[in-house]
């Protein structure tokens, strides 16, 4: 029977960061995950011979800079480049943005100049007020745990200044008068998700956008999984993947040891999930653990697969017209989007489990910017589809609907790239259930939660001290996973928060 101070539960990126944590406060970690290799989302796959791509996203949300350096990511090779530009395409017309503001200067009309800029620098600002909030140390735990549902002390607030009440079309709508770049920021804001622009608190999508501002590693996002478990490595935990955690042992309220599927149990101080609130409070734990009132939060809170992602192995690099004035715009996002009535009816169609006609669809192609992705002279295409359900109302996924999602996301290169319907020699479909089944995300929900203002920030996954910097109503067992904030707006804070807080109540023999 193995012993440990502390188990951590998934071995994606907040699994990595909270392990890493933990066992540089000079704790015991072992860290589990039931893939056969750790990284989680953090992931490259070759999904045809010699062409690789990154299956569920090709980029994550951004990692403060603060915790890329203590981490030390970039001596364990993981060097992140942002997206230089992006691109969007639509019946409207066509719109490129730059990162940089003086080439940006040169693309968009002088008179929505200044708007595009303030929207930026709200947006950035915002970012880096809930970066610093963040930072803050955990609060002390409080003396009777959770024996009492009135908080203890109020919560430091977390920021969103206006955007948390107001739509996403407001906020931009504000600040850009041309149509074209107005549909351009959302597609950049929603990309990947099912969201309506015109609902009231959608203007948070634009502090957590889908793209463009966390960059992407050399080789894909497996580079940046790998470079996480060699911090983990050289911290001192134990890592074993292939393992299975069927359940958590809880005796009179507090959690006492992980039972492996075929492995026996492992004995720990405390545990911290970095799997999502349902993977860790509905399926691990007896039925009966929770408090009635608590475990209907827990089944209220929105999970939802939002999108698929199609990989293609290209015989050649596309031709992108775009490009050949601007070589940078094909290194980075490519949206092709109808309209924002399109994303609004996309949304609508989704919560009915239907498949939208129109959908939001990003195109990369990642071998543009590293050619070792491919073989020599061939490329790697990657779609993501927004606004895709995981179960459709009418059924599993079948061919025919696969087939579906392949012409979506071929439909919308050729109207990008025309003539790449010819050089297409494989294709690979990532449909909800595959990243459901993949990395054990409920509904094939890689952000852990909807993100929306009763979900998000403070409010994540529920609002008051009680849950606050990853502790659960079980004693001894932390949630550090994508519901806890600050998921989905920073990479790595949700699980670094947890371990911080769990590290304090180890300390304070609170959990001896």
């Amino acid at each position: 029977m193995d012993r440990f101070d502390v188990a951590v539960i998934g071995a994606g990126p907040e699994g990595l960061v909270a392990a890493i944590t933990l066992a540089r406060e000079g704790l015991r970690v072992v860290l589990l995950d039931r893939a056969n290799e750790p990284g989680g989302r953090a992931a490259t796959l070759e999904f045809h011979p010699g062409f690789r791509a990154s299956p569920y996203a090709d980029e994550l949300p951004a990692i403060p800079s603060r915790l890329y350096r203590k981490l030390d990511l970039a001596r364990h090779g993981a060097i992140l480049a942002p997206s230089p530009a992006s691109v969007c395409i639509s019946p409207a017309g066509e719109s490129l943005l730059f990162a940089e503001e003086v080439r940006l200067s040169r693309t968009v009309p002088a008179a929505i100049f200044p708007g595009v800029i303030a929207f930026r620098e709200e947006t950035e600002a915002l970012q880096s007020a809930i970066e610093s909030r963040a930072r803050l140390p955990p609060a002390p735990s409080q003396r009777r745990w959770f024996a009492s549902t009135r908080p203890l002390a109020r919560p430091a607030r977390w920021p969103a200044g206006g955007w948390g009440g107001a739509s996403l079309e407001e906020a931009i709508v504000a600040r850009v008068a041309e149509p074209q770049f107005r549909l351009h920021l959302a597609a950049d804001a929603v990309s990947g998700r099912a969201v309506s622009p015109f609902l009231a608190g959608t203007a948070l999508h634009a502090l957590a956008p889908g793209i463009g501002r966390s960059g992407q590693p050399v080789a894909g996002l497996g580079r940046l999984g790998a470079a996480l478990v060699r911090a983990a490595v050289a911290a001192g935990v134990a890592i074993r993947c292939g393992t299975a955690v069927a359940g958590i042992h809880v005796t009179r309220g507090r959690a006492t040891a992980l039972a492996v599927a075929g492995r026996g149990q492992i004995e720990t101080a405390a545990i911290l999930s970095a799997l999502d609130l349902k993977q860790t409070l509905l399926h691990l734990i007896p039925w009966n653990t929770l408090p009635g009132a608590i475990l209907k939060r827990i089944e209220r809170f929105r999970l939802a697969g939002q999108r698929a992602r199609v990989l293609f192995a290209l015989d050649r690099p596309p031709d992108f017209p775009m490009a050949r004035e601007s070589p940078d715009a094909a290194c980075g996002p490519i949206h092709v989007v109808e309209s924002l009535q399109a994303l609004s009816l996309a949304h609508d169609v989704w919560r009915a489990g239907v498949i939208p006609h129109a959908p939001l669809v990003t195109l990369r192609v990642p071998s543009f910017s590293d050619p070792r992705l491919a073989p020599i002279g061939k490329a790697v295409m990657t779609a993501t589809i927004s606004a895709i359900p995981t179960h459709p109302f009418d059924g599993g996924w079948t061919d025919a609907k696969r087939a579906k999602l392949a012409a979506f996301a071929l439909g919308a290169a050729v109207r990008a790239m025309p003539g790449v319907e010819g050089l297409v020699l494989a294709q690979h479909i990532i449909a909800g259930p595959d990243i459901e089944n993949m990395l054990g995300a409920t509904d094939g929900d890689i952000e852990g939660g909807e993100l929306a203002p009763d979900q998000a920030l403070g409010f994540r996954p529920f609002g008051g001290t009680q849950w606050q910097d990853g502790r659960t109503p079980i004693r001894g067992l932390y949630l550090g996973g994508p519901s806890s904030a600050a998921a989905p707006f920073l990479l790595g804070v949700s699980g670094e928060r947890a371990a911080l807080a769990l590290a304090a109540d180890f300390k304070a023999a609170r959990l001896r």
